[in-house]
């Protein structure tokens, strides 16, 4: 189930479009401000995020301009101003699509639909961050062109912090990512030891990593940039 950030000060508006977009198998976090926008897009890892310009405590601009600094993730806004200067600035900004209030919640859905389809048929096969290299179509990663054994796990666990890199994946979402077909049940622990023996393979100093950090009581971070390649 794909997730999606919604920031949008409208309550009524907010809730019909939960109600929609669940309905077609969409997971929505709403936001009603910027500063609750960034955190809750720092904390979580979403698929799309769908924004507001006119917002209590700024514009929305700015919060896409912020989300541009660190991550790709498809950005629509859905706002009342439709002047040509608005549009061009928000694709400008960095923005996948905007749509103009009022519209209807299938034009909404399509123009989702659409962003996806074309990120399925993007490829890119190599995560590149520094000095290390990820290879997403075989289990293989490099360090200073040195191959670095990983196991199965190992794979998707630093899959899902290299995709995510610079913002916090919570415990529960490694969780659901990387054991999410396991028979058996897994706890926290798992995560902790697969770390251990990642930041062992790619840190100059595991005591003091620079790749992998720690967030206490939320989860982890791919601490530096990550480009697809």
């Amino acid at each position: 189930m794909k997730k999606i950030l919604l920031v949008e000060d409208d309550e009524a508006l907010a809730y019909g479009i939960d109600i929609a977009l669940q309905s077609n198998n969409y997971d929505v976090t709403i936001s009603k401000f910027i500063l609750d926008g960034k955190k809750t897009f720092n904390n979580q890892v979403f698929d799309l995020v769908i924004l507001d310009i006119d917002l209590p405590d700024g514009s929305g601009y700015d919060l896409c301009k912020y989300i541009r600094m660190g991550s790709d993730v498809p950005i629509i806004f859905l706002t009342g101003l439709s002047e040509e200067l608005n549009v061009v600035t928000g694709l400008d900004m960095g923005a996948d699509d905007y749509i103009t209030k009022p519209f209807t919640l299938s034009v909404l859905i399509s123009r989702m639909n659409a962003i996806f389809r074309r990120i399925d048929k993007k490829s890119y096969s190599v995560l590149v961050s520094n000095d290390i290299y990820f290879y997403l179509n075989e289990v293989r990663l490099t360090k200073d062109n040195e191959n670095i054994p990983i196991s199965i796990t190992e794979y998707k666990l630093l899959k899902l912090l290299l995709e995510n890199s610079l913002r916090i994946v919570t415990k529960e979402q490694i969780l659901t990512h990387v054991w999410d077909d396991a028979e058996n049940y897994v706890d926290e622990n798992a995560i902790a030891v697969n770390i251990k023996r990642i930041r062992a393979k790619i840190e100059d100093d595991k005591s003091r990593p620079e790749y992998i950090k720690t967030i206490r009581g939320l989860g982890y971070t791919w601490n530096q940039r990550c480009e697809k390649r």
